[in-house]
């Protein structure tokens, strides 16, 4: 289970091997895996193992996460058998309305939780056989924790791809509702603090799983660079994107103006909005001038290198 926790391949896909390995040892009827997003307090399903019909339709519910709650499986403790919850079965929802209806006797609830204490979701090990008392699985499934534990959770994985630009001097990976986590091993930079401009305009940068781009941004008065890596995976977690801060590297050579004109003419500007903002008398003969300084043939080829490159301030970040 160790090695199939750190396999490469998604999230549902390692679950699911999780299972299969984790029936040789709990003779179960059906189990479920689901990640936890904090933002929406939505469980996913990202592994199954048998008919988790049920369950499916109990965590499609919003009330599901306050049950989970008020019954303690939300918090870091050992793993909680059915017989072991505070009030009847048949007066909770999850198994009056849904697992004894469904033919379920008995079960073993258990969160899961990163080394740091992040609540990653649940693992729900049911069966129907009258006979079979899952309580005595009850300490081999938390050893199990940490292993299913690395199996879920994909930040590590941001922090590698930092790890990879080698020159990042600050990062965070940005949410699916657009909130900033910290990369591990990797320092928070005050451009992408909660609710900063530039924040706002890295969420924007991210639009589709696996695109990069990149913009400039300014923070004590010198140019930085800031990279957007669409991280996302619609059938795990939260995490949608990394943002790095780099060296502006040859930005740092433009004039402020040129970068602004440049972030201008990114986002589409005419020459008569470009000449009320920046006022410029003849925008268009000013982009002609910077590409030949770049040794660019066209503007539109200008336009394309500042995009391509990140080589452009966002006027959503002009002072």
């Amino acid at each position: 289970m160790a090695l199939v926790a750190t396999q490469a391949g998604s999230v549902p896909q390692r679950a699911d091997a999780l299972l299969a390995c984790l029936r040789e040892v709990v003779p179960y009827t059906a189990a479920w895996i689901g990640v936890r997003d904090p933002e929406t307090r939505v469980h996913r399903r990202v592994g199954s193992d048998g008919d988790t019909a049920s369950l499916v339709r109990y965590f499609a519910h919003p009330y599901a996460d306050d049950e989970l709650e008020q019954l303690g499986l939300n918090r870091y403790r050992h793993p909680v058998p059915a017989s072991a919850l505070p009030v009847p079965l048949p007066e909770t929802v999850a198994w009056g309305e849904y697992l004894l209806p469904a033919g379920f006797h008995d079960g073993v609830a258990m969160g899961l939780f990163a080394d740091d204490g992040r609540h990653l979701g649940l693992l729900t090990v049911l069966t129907t056989d009258p006979a079979q008392r899952t309580a005595s699985y009850v300490g081999l499934l938390a050893g199990l924790r940490p292993i299913i534990a690395v199996a879920l959770d994909r930040l590590p994985s941001f922090a590698e791809a930092a790890e990879l630009t080698g020159d990042a001097i600050g990062g965070t990976v940005i949410t699916r509702a657009g909130h900033g986590l910290p990369v591990p091993g990797l320092p928070t930079h005050p451009l992408l603090a909660e609710g900063s401009a530039a924040l706002v305009v890295a969420r924007r940068h991210a639009c589709a799983p696996g695109s990069a781009s990149a913009f400039l941004a300014v923070w004590a008065g010198t140019l930085l660079r800031v990279g957007v890596l669409d991280c996302r995976d619609e059938t795990a977690d939260h995490l949608c994107a990394l943002a790095l801060v780099r060296p502006a590297g040859g930005a740092a050579d433009l004039a402020r103006s040129d970068v602004r004109l440049l972030g201008a003419l990114v986002e589409g500007w005419d020459d008569d909005r470009i000449r009320a903002a920046l006022g410029l008398s003849d925008p268009a003969r000013s982009a002609e001038d910077l590409a030949r300084r770049l040794a660019l043939r066209s503007t539109a080829a200008l336009v394309q290198h500042a995009a391509r490159e990140g080589l452009y301030l966002p006027p959503a970040l002009w002072d």
